[in-house]
């Protein structure tokens, strides 16, 4: 076979080797995701009505010279404790601050004339409490009426907040409301209702509601935000699924039934909800099991692990 052939015949096997179909590349199979799971139970569950409140002050006081005058031996700092009747400072009169400037050249019954006729003046801390706010300093010239310490009492609280006038009936007959804090991580209480306000808010229709916090420990601080719960409707032995597991999408509620390693999107009619269990009509039965976690990234027949 001579140079031309052979180019010939290598040509054609060329071709024929271009044109044969080459098979598709596999996809790599990305692993089944990993979730845990729960069961569907039956438990007793109640309705509540919830409001949010703010934990605002009791007591508290503006200590300020009923004089014109310097302040004199006065050395607080923010976060200081005080009793009441406690000596604060002193308010040195200009009159006075003048004659303790010439009041050694007198002679001893001048200058015993002179300090019962022109006193210094002390300051009292009219309650007890903690210094919040420190507006002046020693040796500051200070005018009558100006305040020099802000005093709160932290041990006495309160908390505020608006109750539809719709529930006003029932949390008369309940005289105490359970009390979450919010961001706080602190047990849930269960705090006396100390006052209804006498009047109706108009635009809201709501009347503002007080409860007592008695805060010995100093653990709460105004403007703590709470949300106050008490009971309504109670549903008994129903059945329930953790929240997680809840899927709200346009108003439409679904779960993920877990199952033979894959999972089942199913439509489901609600009851009550709380933050931690949801009631279920209709949709589950007692025993099923429901992905709590990574619901969102789950779609209809995946397969998945469970943890």
């Amino acid at each position: 076979m001579n140079i031309s052939h052979f180019t010939f015949y290598l040509l054609i096997v060329l071709f024929l080797s271009s044109c044969t179909p080459k098979e598709p590349a596999k996809q790599k199979e990305h692993p089944p995701l990993t979730i845990q799971v729960d069961s569907v139970l039956r438990m007793d569950i109640i309705d509540s009505i919830q409001i949010y409140g703010v934990v605002k002050l009791r007591e508290e006081a503006f200590l300020a010279s009923q004089f014109d005058g310097r302040l004199k031996d006065f050395n607080f700092l923010r976060g200081d404790n005080v009793e009441k009747d406690q000596k604060i400072g002193i308010i040195v009169p200009p009159l006075r601050e003048a004659l303790n400037q010439t009041i050694g050249d007198m002679n001893d019954e001048q200058r015993e004339l002179v300090e019962n006729e022109i006193n210094e003046i002390p300051l009292f801390s009219p309650i007890s409490g903690t210094v919040l706010e420190v507006l002046q300093h020693n040796g500051d010239v200070l005018q009558k009426g100006e305040s020099i310490l802000h005093i709160v009492n932290l041990n006495q609280l309160d908390i505020y907040g608006d109750l539809p006038v719709a529930f006003v009936p029932q949390s008369k007959k309940l005289k105490r409301l359970q009390v979450v804090f919010v961001n706080y991580p602190h047990k849930p209480l269960l705090l006396p209702i100390s006052s209804f306000d006498a009047q109706v808010d108009f635009q809201k229709q709501t009347i503002q509601i007080r409860l007592a916090l008695n805060n010995p420990k100093q653990e709460f601080r105004p403007g703590m935000m709470v949300k106050l719960i008490f009971p309504d409707k109670m549903h008994f032995n129903s059945l329930v699924v953790p929240r997680p597991a809840l899927l709200e999408e346009e108003g439409v509620n679904s779960v993920f039934i877990v199952k033979n390693g894959q999972v089942e999107k199913r439509e489901v009619k609600t009851g009550i909800k709380h933050d931690d269990f949801v009631e279920i009509l209709s949709g589950v039965e007692m025993g099923e099991v429901v992905a709590v976690q990574k619901a969102y990234s789950l779609t209809d027949g995946m397969k998945i692990n469970v943890k």
